[in-house]
């Protein structure tokens, strides 16, 4: 044959070769979707109504997911088509989230997809770790911050690189509106220092929140109680501490609060006074209903206490001494009501640690006469 005729059969062999790939890559792709509309006959979550599998991936999650290939629910995306159509349609999958710091590179863009699979959905996250990258923390917590419900922060390093011990959430940047918070939760190392300021910025933007609460937080610092006080409608329960069941973090930002609709209160009285306890109450009026006190010995005044308290009906006060204990008993004896019966409880994680629990009996008409 001529070389004329060689390339001549030459190309005529590459078109029949290309036609005959095209026609392998139909045949792959025409099998991968029969084998999908088999996987999809056999699998008993395919066959499931969306919202049935759609909760039994929910069941499946931890409270709060963590970004990775190998944690739900982004390990759902990796089992099969149809196992990644139900998760990416079903947006609840994705309204939780846990960050770890220092983040990975490309993390910001991992999030920006995720909040998109949530949609328009309530959102619930924990940062932890190292926060001094201040500028990642805003980006992270700002974005999707007219969406969070419930909000965690845990600073579990004991110091910096560069031997700071000081927590400030922030650093001057000013957090946005977090209209949907309801819950907020900062947990810290005890004697790393936090920031007050950058604390009370964070509640003041949030005027729905419902519970807030305080783990080995302390010292808070900077707080300036001269200051127009930051009123929370809406907020139902504080607590500081407790570990093991009784209160332990700095209580001192109760001095720049009124919390008028408040029913539970844990209070270590580390930092605050018996009399500012009072003048709290005082200020806010509030509805409250459950009172733990971390050091009874710091408690003044307990017949204006109670009065301050009429719908009252558990009382858990710690390290009760014995002047503090009879006028208690002088107080509950004096009362128009027949005093609880009161007994000593060992905590069952602290042996050696005795405390009282008080169930009072109000009635709306009870008071209380000075002893």
């Amino acid at each position: 044959m001529s070389v004329q005729e060689l390339r001549a059969r030459i190309q005529k062999l590459s078109s029949e070769i290309e036609l005959q790939k095209k026609l392998l890559n139909k045949l792959e792709r025409d099998k991968c979707l029969v084998q999908r509309q088999l996987n999809a006959v056999l699998d008993p979550v395919a066959r499931l109504p969306l919202e049935i599998s759609s909760e039994i991936f929910l069941q499946s999650l931890a409270p709060i997911a963590q970004p990775g290939a190998r944690h739900l629910p982004m390990l759902l995306l990796n089992v099969c088509h149809a196992w990644a159509d139900i998760a990416l349609s079903t947006p609840a999958l994705w309204a939780a989230i846990d960050v770890a710091f220092p983040c990975s590179e490309g993390f910001q863009e991992v999030l920006k997809i995720w909040l998109r699979r949530a949609r328009n959905r309530p959102l619930s996250m924990s940062l932890r770790g190292d926060l001094e990258d201040r500028s990642a923390v805003a980006a992270i917590i700002w974005q999707p911050g007219q969406q969070l419900r419930n909000f965690e922060i845990c600073v579990d390093t004991e110091d910096d690189e560069d031997g700071i011990t000081d927590v400030d959430l922030f650093r001057g940047m000013s957090p946005g509106s977090l209209p949907l918070l309801e819950t907020l939760t900062i947990r810290g190392v005890l004697w790393r220092k936090f920031y007050g300021p950058s604390i009370l910025q964070l509640i003041s933007r949030a005027p729905n929140l419902r519970e807030c609460s305080f783990h080995e937080v302390e010292p808070v610092y900077l707080l300036d109680f001269k200051s127009e006080k930051v009123v929370l409608p809406n907020l139902r329960r504080l607590m500081f501490g407790p570990c093991l069941g009784k209160p332990t973090s700095d209580d001192d930002i109760l001095g720049c609060l009124s919390l008028p609709a408040l029913e539970a209160l844990s209070v270590s009285l580390r930092y605050v006074s018996g009399h500012e306890l009072l003048s709290f109450l005082e200020r806010s009026s509030p509805p409250l209903q459950e009172l733990v006190v971390g050091d009874g010995s710091e408690l003044v005044r307990l017949h204006d206490l109670f009065h301050l308290l009429p719908g009252l009906t558990s009382f858990e006060i710690w390290g009760l001494g014995p002047p503090l204990m009879t006028e208690l008993f002088a107080v509950l004896a004096d009362s128009p009501v027949p005093p609880p019966q009161l007994s000593p409880l060992v905590h069952p994680q602290r042996p050696g640690a005795r405390y009282f629990r008080f169930l009072l009996e109000n009635t709306p008409s009870r008071t209380f006469r000075p002893s």
